[in-house]
């Protein structure tokens, strides 16, 4: 399977949101973003893309977040330096966005407490540093619970369902099969809109085909052989 990765009607509207908030346009009125959805919909693989693509820096989840640790997250990922106190935290962020403005994202910042959103209200605000808050569902409802920081959301994202097309495209691209339509129905529908059981299910599909010596062709995955890789994993 090739590791490749698939933009699909999701990531386009992502990666549009992300150049908003870095283009220049964005310092006039609040620069922070929302973006939500259930796990698995392919929220974080898109932010670790656009920031392998960009300038953008990526800050991934942890169980345990202090708002010192998060300070010194962002300014590790913007300069690879991590002060011990939090106000050498915020000139380090402040230096690197008087340099150049990049975005930050938080992913999992549904987890934060609103101590932590708070704070990067006011980093955003002082340093002009686009802020992007990745999460599930939750997330809207704790920043909905603060006037503060609902007031000051530039852009709203939801993460859809992944769609028939999506499956689809990701089976030519990672594998080179082509599925019928029915094939990428059946695949559809057990995934219920993740991305996750897509990817177990081709993992279980390619093996499968290799193990037959079929070679890799849309002929050779039926709807029973899905079904099949499914029920066994």
């Amino acid at each position: 399977m090739e590791n490749v990765f698939i933009e699909t009607a999701n990531t386009r509207k992502f990666f549009k949101l992300c150049d908003e908030l870095t283009d220049k346009t964005s310092l006039i009125g609040p620069s922070l973003a929302m973006v939500t959805g259930p796990a698995g919909r392919g929220k974080s693989e898109a932010a670790k893309h656009f920031a392998t693509q960009t300038d953008a820096v990526y800050i991934p989840p942890m169980n345990v977040r202090s708002p010192a640790m998060v300070l010194r997250e962002i300014a590790f990922e913007l300069a690879k330096i991590k002060p011990t106190r939090t106000d050498a935290c915020l000139q380090t962020i402040g230096d690197e966005m008087s340099k150049m403005r990049r975005l930050v994202i938080i992913d999992e910042a549904d987890l934060l407490p609103l101590q932590i959103l708070e704070m990067l209200r006011n980093v955003n605000e002082r340093y002009a540093c686009p802020i992007l808050l990745i999460g599930e569902d939750e997330l809207r409802g704790k920043i909905a619970s603060r006037r503060r920081l609902a007031s000051r959301i530039r852009r709203k994202m939801d993460f859809l369902p992944v769609t028939q097309g999506d499956v689809s495209f990701f089976f030519e691209k990672a594998l080179n099969i082509k599925l019928s339509a029915d094939v990428a129905a059946v695949i559809l529908n057990h995934a219920k809109g993740d991305w996750r059981p897509v990817l177990t299910t081709a993992i279980g599909i390619e093996r499968s085909v290799r193990a037959s010596a079929k070679g890799s062709n849309g002929d050779s995955v039926t709807g029973e052989l899905v079904k099949e890789v499914i029920k066994s994993g």
